[in-house]
């Protein structure tokens, strides 16, 4: 009976000693694999998103910004939906700026059709109101 306890025990630590190296190795493998180069414009909207979620409205303002400086549509769909929405959606702390809203929307719109261009042209597509006329030159 003692025999049979002991090889229980062995078998055990054996197989322990298996997952937890193959669990170190493929940390390792991926986290060389994934965190070397440079971070995505996509992975920078997504941290947007998520900082969007933790209500970190900083993080997500940099994120976004980044994001749409790389030329992603959607994170300068979303970055100018936020300008301009500002305290709306997000209160006080997040001012509006429609003239800065309004250029990464058009941004987007330029470089990709579907929902960005529909925001756009709802948004600016009509003849310039008080709104937004100081924000290109006469």
């Amino acid at each position: 009976m003692m025999i049979s306890i002991l090889r229980t025990r062995a078998t055990w630590r054996a197989g322990l000693a298996v997952i937890a190296l193959a669990l170190h190795a493929s940390g390792g493998a991926e986290a060389k694999a994934n965190l070397d180069g440079p971070i995505t414009p996509a992975q920078q909207y997504a941290l947007a998103l998520e900082a969007q979620t933790q209500g970190d409205l900083g993080a997500m303002l940099t994120w976004l910004r980044a994001a749409a400086r790389a030329d992603h549509p959607p994170a300068q769909r979303m970055l100018g939906m936020v300008l301009i929405g500002g305290p709306a959606l997000y209160g006080p702390s997040l001012p509006a700026d429609l003239c800065e809203g309004r250029a990464w929307l058009l941004r987007a719109a330029h470089q990709n059709e579907g929902p960005s261009q529909d925001v756009a042209y709802a948004l600016f597509g009509r003849p310039k109101d008080a709104l937004t006329a100081h924000c290109e030159p006469a």
